[in-house]
């Protein structure tokens, strides 16, 4: 066989049914074809930073690695966003890209760029596939994508051996981790805990990952620990239980935010499973009592001083010191009285007419209960983060480690997708970040996509105009045309409405439920109480 037919293949092998990106030349025109006769069909996007984002969470819902497609020069770099967002959301995808044989980049030539050094600080790895032993480097690859810390490996393939014949060879999926219980770190740990008053838990992917969902609660319940929750692990402790006061959204208990606030109350912080990434600040040196439970495959911990870091099998820990613990401290009182001041701070304005907490209550009533939800920055993020509510993880798919605009449409190609279209989901967004990916309502359409989107539609950067004005700066360059986000849609084969009140916005949604197409909601919310509301919660 050929060695594109081997990659794709081999991609086949690793759970992949779609793969991602723009054609330019000969390596992308080969694997194409040969993932057409073998059954990895070619989702053609229109920019090639989507084809990242898209394959990777394709890859996170099927627990694999996606793959995504670019040719050398320009498209390799127009690829570069959507790898920074793999590397920084942590989406497991394999990048390749078109390389030139044998050629040297110290001379300047059309289409020909240093993909190493433009993505080097942006990947896990990069490899040079060739005729000897291709089948270790699509491998490594996508198992290096996939496991740990999930995020980007760049693939350069040189345009001279996509049809070279290759002597098939035999290839394995990726083991299973495991881990060796320490007796001695499990009695430090134990009696830690036992000291403490008030043991906060902070839960991270690395939990789902381990597979320790049902050991964590059981955990958590024994020492009736408050809890927080990383953004990547929504879902993972059930986030309807009264121990679960939100997600964590930074680790400084001075700032004025609701984690901060949980923080200072704490005088023990137990994080389980959670990516370095997946906070956005470093904890200060000295304040507070810090535990580290990680996987052997995680690669950096929180805190730069931690009592103790633990890594190994994080189901085999938590089952090895849960029968040993005690609960010494929390009241459920506290827990009911944090959950309600977090509540305080997203109240609905009481005269707006149409607000983002309309848009969030309704989606909440209408859509079924196993809908999975894909979002992005904005200033409604905060709102959907602590008051939308998840018990199951890989349901909500929203940014943390990037925080990056136009996250949402790629990432709901490629997880819709990768449920095959069968999971009810919706996409909703912002003005400005949708008018990054306009070009991708007609993949929607190309791709029969049939899942709603909801704009939030305030005709600004309202997130900016919050921070320029805390700032005391001018109200100045942050506003934005009123685009007819409904037109456009239709435009690209897509239906669209624009809704402008709650009662219009329902009935829009359960329709658009209903349709074999994806509907785009323009949802024309109240500007004023949006900006002037979400601004206390956003931070500076």
């Amino acid at each position: 066989m050929n060695l594109s037919k081997l990659f794709m293949k081999i991609t086949k092998e690793m759970g992949n049914n779609h793969f991602f990106g723009i054609p330019g030349s000969g390596v992308p025109l080969d694997l194409m074809d040969n993932g057409r006769e073998i059954g990895v069909n070619f989702v053609n996007v229109a920019h090639e930073s989507s084809a990242a984002i898209a394959a990777g969470t394709y890859g996170l819902v099927n627990k694999t690695a996606g793959l995504a497609l670019a040719v050398k020069g320009v498209g390799a770099a127009n690829l570069v966003g959507g790898i920074a967002n793999a590397y920084f959301e942590r989406l497991p995808v394999v990048c390749v890209c078109e390389a030139t044989p044998n050629y040297s980049y110290e001379n300047e030539m059309v289409q020909h760029t240093d993909h190493k050094k433009m993505m080097g600080t942006l990947t896990k790895m990069i490899n040079t596939i060739s005729t000897d032993n291709p089948t270790k480097t699509i491998l490594d690859s996508y198992n290096i994508a996939s496991s740990g810390i999930e995020g980007p490996v760049l693939i350069d393939f040189p345009s001279n051996i996509g049809l070279a014949d290759i002597n098939e060879s035999i290839y394995e999926k990726k083991n299973d981790y495991s881990g060796i219980i320490n007796k001695a770190l499990n009695k430090k740990i134990i009696n830690i805990i036992n000291s403490s008053k008030k043991p906060l838990v902070v839960v991270g992917d690395g939990v789902r990952k381990s597979e320790a969902i049902k050991e964590l609660l059981i955990f958590v319940k024994k020492i009736n620990a408050a809890v927080l929750s990383s953004m990547k692990a929504r879902g993972v402790y059930k986030e309807n239980d009264q121990n679960w006061l939100g997600v964590m959204t930074d680790f400084n208990e001075n700032q004025n935010t609701h984690t901060g606030s949980v923080i200072s109350k704490s005088d023990l912080i137990i994080n389980i499973g959670v990516d370095q990434m997946m906070t956005h600040a470093p904890w200060p040196k000295g304040k507070k009592d810090i535990i580290e439970i990680i996987s052997s495959n995680q690669e950096k911990t929180i805190s730069n001083d931690p009592l103790i870091t633990y890594s190994g099998d994080i189901k085999q820990i938590l089952n090895s010191i849960t029968n040993e613990v005690k609960n010494n401290g929390w009241v459920n009182d506290e827990f009911k009285d944090i959950n309600n001041k977090l509540l305080d701070r997203f109240t609905r304005p009481p005269d707006a007419k149409f607000t983002a907490h309309d848009i969030f209550d309704i989606c909440k009533d209408v859509l079924p209960e196993n809908s999975n939800v894909y979002t992005e920055t904005g200033a409604h993020i905060r709102l959907m983060e602590q008051t939308w509510k998840f018990d199951q993880p890989l349901k909500f798919f929203g940014t943390s480690g990037g925080r990056t605009m136009g996250l949402m449409i790629p990432s709901f190609i490629g997880g819709v997708l990768g449920t095959n279209n069968e999971v009810p989901s919706i996409g909703i967004g912002a003005d400005g970040s949708t008018l990054m990916r306009l070009g991708e309502f007609e993949t929607i359409n190309r791709s029969n996509i049939k899942w709603p989107l909801v704009i939030i539609n305030d005709g600004a950067l309202g997130t900016m105009k919050y921070r320029q004005g805390f700032r005391g700066y001018k109200d100045y360059g942050l506003d934005l045309t009123m685009v007819d986000f409904s037109v456009t849609a239709k435009s690209c084969g897509l239906d669209g409405e624009i809704v402008n009140s709650p009662e219009g916005f329902k009935k829009v949604l359960i329709n658009s439920l209903k349709k074999d197409k994806t509907v785009v909601i323009d949802a024309r919310i109240d500007p004023d109480a949006y900006q002037d509301n979400f601004g206390g919660t956003i931070g500076d």
